[in-house]
């Protein structure tokens, strides 16, 4: 039987990136009965002041974590639904992807925040109800529809953009060395075609993210801000998609995964933590001198180099441990780049925490 990781995602049905998109929305819904809107608190309160949610839809609110429970709760809400619409960031998409597939109906992503490629991806990523990891989720089907709207996302919270652009970055020092490390001469043409696409997204991202914060800043739309956003969405979404088992997470992501049970990092968002593990990953490669190239652009997008950009101030050892022991364990994800041991998690942890690496 084949592994739901090797097998190849396409992106969404249908996707469209247009300026002022989410005021047409009602446009998209008409063929549909019933839907149902899962969305957050702040990010409707967001979407209320610029789009329309169809009339007679039911809306449900949700702020946790995207969980088992949560899953079941809000199935039991929207059953006989025919259509479930996500409107919020990644947890809330990846919420309302996992109640479609429970259902059986389509959905649509509407992101408030170019945060994670989670509005193109046919996954979700489930923790507990605490926020500690638990699976990723293949789904049965892929999205509906995908709406990205420039416009509405150019004066979305910053810090979520800045999100998106260190978890896609991951894509390529992740996928890089999980291919350059499976020795496979005979690669098919669509994991070839997903590390190219991680090439080209490191390249947009190195770029021209700069000029996308700028954009941000003076609430000005530019090329590079649409570059960007498109970098973080679609385009990162076929990496994993194209490239199964080659292009989704390694160990950058182990690194958040195990950061996951740390409460003080709980508060820190996802691709945060994703910048802090690719730095990790590249120093258990033995990539330090990559790991300098990057602190010049870490630096000016404040993303941590170290533990206390983590909200990581008391018992560092302890936590170190703690990330290393979940790191490393036979089912994740750092494993498709090397066999590597707590010690040598730690150490590169501990060589982060250096004053080689500060500004």
């Amino acid at each position: 039987m084949v592994n739901p990781d090797e097998i190849v995602r396409s992106g969404p049905n249908q996707y469209i990136c247009e300026e002022g998109i989410f005021r047409d929305i009602t446009t998209f819904t008409q063929s549909f009965r019933s839907p149902v809107v899962i969305t957050g608190h702040q990010s409707f309160e967001a979407f209320k002041n610029y789009g329309n949610v169809p009339s007679g839809a039911k809306v449900y609110q949700h702020d946790g974590y995207c969980s088992d429970e949560v899953i079941r709760s809000i199935s039991e809400f929207a059953s006989g639904s025919d259509l479930i619409i996500g409107i919020g960031g990644g947890v809330i998409l990846d919420t309302a992807k996992s109640v479609a597939d429970h259902l059986g109906v389509e959905v649509i992503t509407v992101p408030t925040v170019a945060g994670t490629c989670a509005a193109a991806t046919p996954l979700s990523v489930m923790y507990d109800d605490t926020g500690a990891f638990v699976r990723v989720d293949y789904h049965t089907r892929t999205i509906h529809i995908a709406l990205v709207d420039p416009t509405f996302l150019l004066s979305s919270p910053l810090d979520y953009v800045k999100s998106g652009i260190s978890d896609s970055l991951a894509k390529w020092y992740e996928a890089e060395p999980i291919i350059h490390n499976d020795q496979n001469e005979d690669l098919s043409i669509m994991v070839k075609v997903a590390l190219d696409h991680a090439s080209y997204i490191k390249e947009i991202l190195l770029n021209e993210s700069r000029a996308a914060i700028e954009s941000m800043e003076t609430s000005t739309m530019s090329p590079s801000f649409k570059n960007v956003v498109e970098a973080i969405i679609p385009l990162s979404g076929t990496v994993g998609g194209y490239g199964g088992k080659y292009g989704r997470t390694a160990g950058a992501h182990a690194i958040h995964n195990g950061l996951s049970f740390i409460d003080e990092t709980h508060t820190v968002l996802h691709g945060h933590k994703v910048a802090y593990g690719i730095l990790v990953q590249l120093v258990l490669e033995g990539k330090s001198e990559e790991v300098k190239n990057l602190l010049p652009f870490y630096h000016d997008l404040g993303f941590p180099s170290n533990l206390e950009g983590l909200n990581i101030v008391d018992s560092k050892d302890q936590a170190m441990k703690t990330v290393a022991s979940h790191a490393v364990k036979p089912d994740e994800t750092l494993q498709l780049i090397s066999s590597f041991t707590e010690s040598d998690v730690v150490e590169a942890m501990k060589y982060l925490e250096s004053a080689l690496v500060k500004r």
